[in-house]
């Protein structure tokens, strides 16, 4: 007789859709990518990352909202551009990243609804490094640097960046660049990390 040895088969992405089903452990690792490359073949590498209570997550009305839509803890990366030709390394831009998971995907899409690019006002911490690999919330001048927001949402979580670049620039002329890194990253989150699809 042969021994026929199948390899285990990953789980039905409609198991992501509900907590009680979704075997996704809530890390850092399970949830964000060590690297991805953006639209415009930019290569970016995580630094830093970490599990916050969804309390630091922003303001009091943002936390109220997570907390009333059951999401307590945040999984929080910080990527940075790395060298390469399409690079800028003497400014490189820098991607701040959130993930949400709420109870079921119908609940993650009310809340992409309010918290999502096309919902309502929506300041969520920027996160950034500091020694000793941890992180911590950007200085408030980030906010009023150029930068751009890009949220998405697959199946119970929702996946927040927010990019700007290390100089601080006002200059909106960064923009394209700045978007591309936010959309990617963003894209990028989630448990097909954890699961390999």
């Amino acid at each position: 007789m042969h021994d026929t040895r199948r390899e285990p088969r990953p789980p039905s992405t409609d198991s992501w859709n509900h907590a009680f089903t979704d075997e996704t452990p809530f890390t850092p690792d399970a949830l964000l990518p060590r690297r991805f490359t953006n639209d415009l073949s930019i290569e970016f590498a995580r630094i830093a990352v970490d599990i916050r209570d969804a309390r630091e997550a922003g303001p009091s009305d943002l936390v109220s909202e997570l907390t009333r839509r059951g999401c307590t803890e945040v999984v929080v990366g910080v990527y940075t551009e790395q060298p390469g030709p399409h690079a800028t390394p003497e400014n490189p831009v820098h991607v701040s990243v959130q993930v949400f998971a709420f109870p079921d995907a119908a609940t993650a899409r009310d809340a992409h609804g309010y918290l999502g690019d096309g919902g309502g006002g929506w300041h969520f911490t920027v996160w950034s490094t500091r020694d000793g690999d941890g992180l911590t919330p950007c200085p408030e001048r980030v906010h009023r640097s150029a930068r751009w927001r890009y949220s998405w949402r697959a199946h119970r979580y929702l996946t927040a960046a927010l990019a700007y670049r290390a100089d601080l620039t006002d200059d909106s002329s960064v923009g394209p660049w700045l978007a591309a890194a936010a959309r990617r990253a963003a894209v990028s989150g989630g448990p097909q990390n954890h699961h390999g699809t």
